[in-house]
């Protein structure tokens, strides 16, 4: 890690070479003070705290990866406790774990590894990809497809040419479609080539009169997929949210917390105060008392209150709901926080009991002198906000909504899929779908993005048990249609022009 760190330190006074410098210090004054620590436990968390002990995801694996290939005892005791190895999703599986593998099982005898996976559906970075048994191994190609329709598995084969698969269970007898629409793109007009928000507002049109014509609006079994997160945030409405949690005064770790409903000025809202307002509207008293009863110090059942009457507890708890959504409706985030902290309605943690008492940071944040205090610029732009964004949010972490990430449906499986593509609008140029399935119109893709886009498309077009809708944003709808019928990856009747 320290040598990694090393190699972005040009010796200049550039910002990634004195964070470089910076970082290359930190990990050596760890290094140093790591025979102090007297226990290391695993903590499933993207960064590591090797002070206290605390090992991440990555740890273990490097760590795995180095013992596998280092310590022949290692492998020998991995062979005598486990004499017959399975890997589920093997083209995910982190490389140095299937190279070890492949190595303790080398030899003729036990142990013995068998992989399952598909190279097809691999979409993380690093995995082992087009995995290989070991030296002498046995592959033996899957066909047989059990989840999607015959029409989806028509159209797969033809976008894969390397196996054919065939219907092999219920899934034969079921009536499928595969559709795409093609819609006419802008040409962006705002900053850096993107969309302004008036050409979004016409992109989101756009979509609704697709689903419209497909008559999959009201359908509650539709599963919308869209390649990034803040595609989805527009159309639920909480993009002010989004911006905020992937924007300038965001770490990384703050944008895994928040990806992940765990960010600590979320989850009062996920765990209590939504779910408080939503209990009373529905009017679910007893949800309403189970709530406060688990999570609010002033109704703690060993809490400061015990002794009091219930009556005097359920008739403060109404009055308390009833200002908080009063609140709700007109104040900002920071009002319904506080409200709730000083009624004990929520246990805030110590960070952002933290938050709440300081002054707003009213200077203009400099990321070189403030970088280590950006939590508070994130802090005090979220309780400017106001509150209507946190149900939709809300809503989407808890996967109560019909839209996800493409990368988020892997082992998914619909009966309704709607496969949305717009790469103006995604903004990340690791991908170009026009470019994958339209060469010729829309120019020759990057390898990288190729190898990238045809995994993740491939991964969207199989979860659909039964009906596969594609949404194509294209400069060329013609030109698009004439070269998908030239490929052979859709007949006349698929292929639709708005």
């Amino acid at each position: 890690m320290i040598a990694k760190a090393a190699e972005a330190d040009t010796g200049k006074e550039t910002k990634a070479a004195r964070k470089a410098r910076e970082k290359v210090t930190k990990l050596k004054n760890e290094l140093a003070k790591l025979p102090d620590v007297t226990l290391f436990s695993y903590d499933d968390v993207a960064y590591s705290d090797y002070l206290n002990g605390k090992l991440s995801h990555d740890d273990i694996i490097e760590t795995a990866g180095y013992l596998f290939r280092e310590r022949q005892n290692f492998r020998r005791l991995i062979g005598m406790r486990y004499p017959f190895i399975f890997v589920d999703e093997a083209q995910d599986t982190f490389s140095p774990i299937v190279e070890g593998l492949n190595q303790t099982c080398a030899s003729p005898s036990l142990p013995l590894v068998g992989y399952f996976g598909d190279p097809w559906q691999q979409i993380y970075e690093g995995r082992a990809g087009d995995f290989a048994p070991p030296e002498g191994g046995t592959s033996i190609t899957k066909i047989e497809n059990f989840r999607c329709s015959p029409e989806v598995i028509q159209f797969l084969n033809a976008f894969r040419t390397d196996v054919q698969q065939v219907a092999a269970g219920s899934n034969a007898r079921i009536h499928g479609s595969v559709e795409i629409r093609l819609v006419q793109a802008e040409d962006p007009q705002g900053p850096r080539k993107r969309y302004t928000e008036e050409q979004l507002d016409r992109a989101l049109a756009a979509m609704d009169q697709a689903v419209d014509a497909w008559d999959w609006a009201n359908k509650d079994d539709v599963i919308r997929l869209f390649l990034v997160r803040q595609m989805i945030a527009r159309r639920l409405k909480f993009s002010n949210l989004q911006q905020l949690f992937t924007g300038t005064y965001a770490s990384q770790r703050a944008q895994d917390d928040y990806e992940s409903g765990e960010h600590h000025l979320l989850k009062p809202f996920l765990n209590v105060i939504c779910p408080l307002i939503e209990a009373s509207a529905q009017g679910k008293s007893r949800k309403v008392i189970d709530i406060l009863r688990t999570n609010s110090p002033a109704y703690d059942p060993h809490g400061p209150n015990a002794n009091r009457k219930l009556k005097e507890m359920v008739d403060q708890s109404k009055a308390q709901l009833e200002e908080l959504v009063k609140i709700w409706e007109k104040a900002t985030i920071k009002d319904v926080l506080v409200y709730c902290h000083h009624n004990g309605l929520i246990r805030p943690s110590d960070r952002l009991a933290d938050q709440l008492a300081r002054p707003p940071r009213v200077e203009e944040y400099d990321d070189e002198a403030n970088s280590e205090e950006k939590g508070e610029w994130l802090a005090d732009g979220f309780f400017a906000m106001p509150t209507y964004e946190l149900f939709a949010y809300r809503d989407f972490i808890l996967k109560n909504t019909p839209y996800s990430t493409q990368h988020g449906v892997k082992g998914e499986e619909y009966p309704n899929v709607l496969v949305v593509f717009d790469d103006v609008e995604a903004n990340w140029n690791q991908y170009s779908f026009s470019k994958l399935l339209t060469p010729g119109v829309a120019g020759k893709p990057t390898e990288g993005q190729y190898e990238r886009g045809r995994k993740l498309a491939y991964v969207c077009f199989s979860r659909a048990a039964q009906h596969l809708k594609i949404l194509l944003f294209t400069p060329k709808p013609e030109a698009t249609r004439d070269e998908l019928l030239g490929k052979g990856l859709f007949s006349e009747d698929q292929i639709s022009i708005s």
